[in-house]
Order: C-alpha cells, then structure tokens, then sequence
C-alpha cells in the first residue's frame, strides 16, 4: 500500500440531519468540531417526515391540516436556534424538506454534494426493522460519521491536540477491501491532523502463526511518511467484543472502519461488525465509503 493508492479525504461540505431531539445537540457540536478543522462548510437538514392527507380518514384531514401547520413553525424555529448557535467562523446554511427520511437524505448528500455525513443513531435494527443509521449508512456514496444515542456524558469526537495529548484513531481491519479502504482513508486523515493512528486485527483463533504473519501484515500497511505515528495490535476472540474492550482501552477520538454494504435478505443471515459497533462504541464511529 502506497500513500498514492490513498484516496483523499478531502472534506468541503458537512451533512448533519438533526431531529431536535437531545441527540441532535452531540450532532450538531460534533459537526462544528469537524468544519472547524477541515474548513468546510456546515448543512443542517430537517425532515418534516409527515404522513400524507390520503393516510388518514376525512374527520381527521383538519386536525392534520393544523398540526402540519404547527409542526412547519416549530421546525423553522428549532432550525434558527441551531443555526443562532454555530460559530461565525463557520459557513452554515439549512434546508428543511418533507418525504421519506432515507431517500430525501441520499439525494441530498448527490445533490451537494456532501463530503460526509454526521449522523446520529437512536437505537438497534431489528430483523425485521432497519435503522434510518443502518440503511443510510448501506446506501451513502460519502462517508458517514455517526454518533450513538447512549446514557450519560459519551465521548466527544476529538481530532484536534488537547489537554489530554495527541487524540488517537482506532482503525480495525479484517484485511477485506473495505477494511482497506478504511485504512487507507485513515491514513490520509492523519497527514492533514495531528493524530496518531492504531490499527487493529482481531484474529478468531489463538494460532501463534496466524497471529505473527498478521502482525506483520498491519506493520507493512504502513507508509514511510507516516512512521512513528502508527501502532498496531492483534487481538484474539470475538471480533465486536475484541473492539469495544479496544476502544475502552485506547480511548479513541474516533474509531475508523469500513462497512459491508449488504441487501435485506443478507439481513438475516451476515452478522455485520460494523453495524454492531454502529450501536455498542461509545465514541463516534467513522465508516469510510
């Protein structure tokens, strides 16, 4: 792997849906701390995600009617009180729209075009139900970053140097395309922040020659102009489980991996490590596209 083979990730516009919910306020700072470093534009989006007139019964269409109206004027204010609180450093603008969540999004993100994606995640899909995270993250032509919805006071996204020393990058791989994709996106973030890197391999079996000829596999994924800003480790033992207790340890700004685009009926039958760390890191998790 060659600094050439990289692609850029070159980020000029931020997407960030917000709901107005409590989630939407670990959003919102997270995506001024990414526009703040990349020196990208900010786009908030709302979506009036209302059931058309033609779904309820006639004695119901005014009382509809009048709570659409009121739902409108709210969603124009909570939009202005968001827009009110982001630095004037940074260049924002919002777009409120109405229709299906993922759909509406994705072609925002084709209409920008957006160069990521901040979004928030409520909660676990089902084998029955996908999460708006889940789909959109399946179907995004950019990168996603996402935030979980937990308990307490979760991390922060941190790329910057702080009180607490150069912010560190979780970057798992299976060895996959997409795990490479991810590493080499890792690798192009850290020549434009001042942040290390550690790249993780979790092995399923504790065969000492699997472990070593992995070992060398991560230390040769690393280029010249990037060593010394590099670890790397190989875990054994379940791939999700090996990861959080990763994370816990290290204490990363942000865990970068890649993410296994899959179909519904893949749904039932793929367990996908990406979409388990969608919803267990507790600190945002960066799916490279």
């Amino acid at each position: 792997m060659t600094p050439t083979d990289a692609p850029t990730p070159t980020i000029r516009t931020v997407l960030c849906p917000v709901d107005f919910s409590t989630l939407s306020d670990r959003e919102l700072d997270v995506a001024v701390e990414l526009c703040e470093t990349f020196g990208a534009r900010l786009v908030l989006h709302h979506n009036r995600d209302l059931a058309p007139p033609a779904w309820t019964r006639a004695w119901e269409w005014e009382q509809t009617h009048a709570l659409a109206e009121d739902v409108e004027a709210r969603a124009d204010q909570h939009m202005n009180e968001l827009l009110a609180r982001i630095p004037k450093s940074v260049a924002a603008e919002a777009v409120i729209s109405r229709g299906l969540v993922v759909p509406v999004l994705l072609h925002l993100v084709d209409q920008l075009p957006a160069d990521l994606l901040v979004l928030g995640s409520h909660g676990w899909a089902t084998e029955e139900h996908a999460s708006v995270a889940d789909r959109i993250i399946e179907s995004c032509p950019c990168p996603v970053l996402t935030i979980r919805d937990c308990q307490g006071e979760a991390p922060c996204l941190r790329l910057r140097p702080a009180d607490g020393g150069v912010p560190v990058l979780l970057v798992p791989t299976d060895f996959s395309d997409s795990g490479d994709r991810a590493v080499r996106y890792a690798f192009d973030l850290a020549r434009q922040l001042s942040v290390r890197l550690h790249l993780l391999h979790v092995a399923p079996k504790d065969d000492a020659g699997k472990l070593e000829a992995s070992r060398g596999r991560l230390e040769a994924m690393v280029p010249a102009d990037l060593a010394g800003r590099v670890d790397s480790s190989v875990e054994t033992g379940r791939v999700t489980d090996a990861l959080v207790a990763s994370a816990l340890r290290l204490e990363p700004g942000v865990i970068v991996m890649g993410r296994h685009a899959r179909g519904v009926v893949r749904r039932f039958f793929t367990h996908d490590h990406a979409q388990d760390m969608l919803h267990r890191a507790r600190c945002p998790v960066w799916f490279a596209a």
